[in-house]
């Protein structure tokens, strides 16, 4: 074989799979909840647009919900004070939403058990500022 012929292939090879590769959809485009984690959703009933919590969040203000499984109702909004639902797949711990930053709970704040899921009520819903675990041996 021609050693010009077996560049010129090879790099029309790295060429097709480069261009592949460009396209292709990113890893994060969409995404869903995992375990121990706890996601806040744009709108009730789990739907919309999602922000995943994997840590405690003194607060949600730069923090922004994704395109998720279910919707994108709610895309690039911040998270602060614009969550409707919390599904929490932390089995060992609770969730807590707090209606002000730094874990507040003087005003308000709503728990979710491990492993559980809820409806923000009305004094949270699009009222949370923060979000913090709770093991079930504190408070």
């Amino acid at each position: 074989m021609n050693v010009r012929r077996l560049f010129v292939s090879g790099g029309l090879a790295l060429a097709v799979v480069g261009s592949s590769l460009a396209l292709a959809a990113p890893a994060n485009a969409v995404i869903g909840c995992a375990d121990f984690h706890a996601c806040l959703y744009y709108n009730s009933d789990y739907k919309g647009a999602m922000y995943k919590q994997e840590y405690d969040t003194p607060d949600y203000s730069g923090r922004y919900f994704e395109t998720s499984l279910a919707g994108s109702n709610g895309n690039g909004v911040v998270v602060k004070n614009n969550a409707a639902s919390v599904d929490n797949w932390d089995r060992l711990s609770r969730i807590r939403v707090y209606y002000n930053s730094n874990y507040n709970g003087n005003y308000a704040y709503q728990t979710i058990p491990a492993d559980g899921k809820a409806n923000l009520n009305s004094t949270m819903k699009n009222n949370n500022a923060s979000g913090k675990f709770i093991d079930y041996g504190t408070g």
